[in-house]
């Protein structure tokens, strides 16, 4: 059977073509029309300072284009505060066959919300609350309804490519290409950055990839001639780590159908950010043929500004998808963060926001006060996460004939020594850390979780904590693929 298509400008065909469009009109509003003056967020609040972008911007130049994409933004933060889904209004607006509408939750009873409208009314009384208002005619629809059913909850149809969602199983295609890309590293860095520190995955590194493609192809054609060749696969695979290291972002892969690609997104692997709201997506490999088919004029590190860093909120999401702590712990974590619980994590911050949700310890990279205390109080944050599992008691250090100094501790009763080595007496023996943390795993065949040591992208000469993750290894694998870092 062949799937059934609408009438060219029939109302379900015009709505179709809206949805789809709501992921580049989301785009253009953050990136475009107004960066940076919004926190993006899909919050209630967030309609306050959209409100008053359009009444300090709105002009006749830019009157359908920023209409257009401030519609798509209010009508997801309605639809996220009384659920539903996107319908269409056939009674044309100007030049327009109809206009899209919000349907609240049909459990409230409520008539659709015209996105356009509402901006038309808003921008005609100026008072900045019209919004706002709206927002709260909703709310109150919501807690009548919670009032009378205890627990309900309105329910929103998924945007695709807006909605946050869950990353494919990844395809055994997939998992034999990165780890080929993987074995074939060192080699390949040696070749294009001549073993230079350039190749830690940090984004100015995206500057010299560029400039090494340049060097070696002069054409599109040179560069299709040499897809398949190790260089350009270690460049796709560089590229699209670079990405997903500083984003947070998961490779992804689909098997074309039959023989041949049904699109540029099928059959070869790419980058995507499935669980966050408007998140970014690429093919490494095309964008690396963009550098001589002048489609591309920005370069290569400009891709990562249309992918969403990872915040706060991403963070609690995931972890309570996994299942790692609770909504109660995720809503707490983001009230106690509020100013900041959308903002861009860089990724060291990124493993310090696990932290503060309580789901991994960190041991201070600058001076300490005091060694003894401060290894006490590591042991003791760890030994707090395995909900008795393991208690550590009696740590001390002392000195040792044989390693000059050593740490010791009591697991469960039982004798633990780890030789250490310290440079000065303010500075914790970090690879000694690394050593013993996994003393206070719990016991394998009562509790699957231990202790993971979180590798994240870092500048040369930095100086960065060290962070240790509690969790299982599905839950380990899950934080890797999708937050960008490397759990060992």
């Amino acid at each position: 059977m062949t799937p059934e298509t609408q009438p060219v400008n029939s109302p379900q065909d015009l709505l179709e073509r809206w949805i789809g469009d709501l992921p580049h009109q989301l785009l253009l509003l953050e990136q475009v029309l107004l960066p940076g003056a919004i926190t993006f967020d899909y919050s209630p609040g967030s309609l306050d300072a959209l409100e008053r972008q359009l009444l300090e911007r709105h002009d006749a130049e830019q009157h359908r284009e920023l209409t257009e994409a401030a519609t798509a933004y209010l009508g997801e933060v309605l639809l996220g505060v009384a659920g539903g889904a996107w319908g269409w209004h056939t009674r044309p607006v100007g030049e327009r066959p109809g206009q899209p509408v919000v349907r609240p939750d049909q459990e409230l009873e409520l008539s659709p919300v015209a996105p356009m409208l509402l901006i038309s009314y808003a921008l005609r009384v100026r008072t900045g609350t019209a919004f706002a208002e709206e927002v709260e005619r909703l709310r109150q629809a919501v807690a009548e309804r919670r009032h009378e059913v205890p627990g309900w909850e309105p329910v929103k149809e998924h945007t695709p490519g807006v909605d946050p969602g869950v990353p494919l199983p990844e395809h055994p295609a997939l998992t034999a290409w990165l780890a080929e890309r993987r074995e074939a590293l060192s080699a390949w860095a040696g070749d294009a950055f001549g073993g230079a520190w350039r190749w830690n995955l940090h984004p100015e590194t995206l500057d010299w990839l560029e400039t090494v493609l340049r060097q070696r192809f002069a054409t599109a054609q040179e560069f299709d001639a040499a897809r398949e060749e190790p260089f350009v696969q270690g460049a796709g695979w560089y590229l699209g780590e670079v990405i997903r290291r500083n984003r947070g972002a998961v490779w992804q892969y689909v098997p074309a159908p039959g023989s041949s690609l049904e699109s540029g997104w099928t059959g070869v692997p790419f980058v995507d950010q499935p669980a966050k709201r408007g998140g970014g997506a690429a093919v490494p490999s095309v964008c690396l043929r963009e550098l001589f088919d002048g489609e591309r004029k920005d370069s290569l590190r400009d891709l990562l500004s249309w992918f969403r860093p990872t915040s706060y909120a991403h963070v609690g999401a995931l972890l309570q998808r996994l299942d790692m702590v609770s909504r109660e712990k995720v809503d707490s974590v983001l009230t106690d963060y509020a100013d900041f619980a959308h903002n861009d994590l860089p990724p060291n911050e990124v493993a310090d926001a696990l932290q503060a949700f309580g789901v991994a310890i960190s041991a201070h990279a600058d001076d300490v006060d005091d060694l003894e205390e401060s290894y006490a109080g590591i042991l003791a944050a760890a030994a707090e996460l395995t909900d008795g599992a393991v208690s550590i008691t009696d740590v001390r250090l002392r000195a040792d004939e044989e390693y000059d100094e050593v740490l010791e501790f009591a697991r469960n009763g039982v004798l633990v020594t780890q030789p250490t080595e310290h440079q000065s007496d303010e500075y914790l023996d970090h690879l000694a850390i690394v050593e013993f943390i996994g003393h206070v795993d719990p016991d394998p065949g009562t509790d699957p979780r231990r202790f993971h040591m979180v590798d994240f992208v870092r500048q040369p000469n930095g100086v960065y904590e060290t962070y240790f993750v509690f969790a299982t290894p599905e839950q380990a694998a899950g934080l890797a693929r999708e937050l960008g870092v490397e759990l060992h």
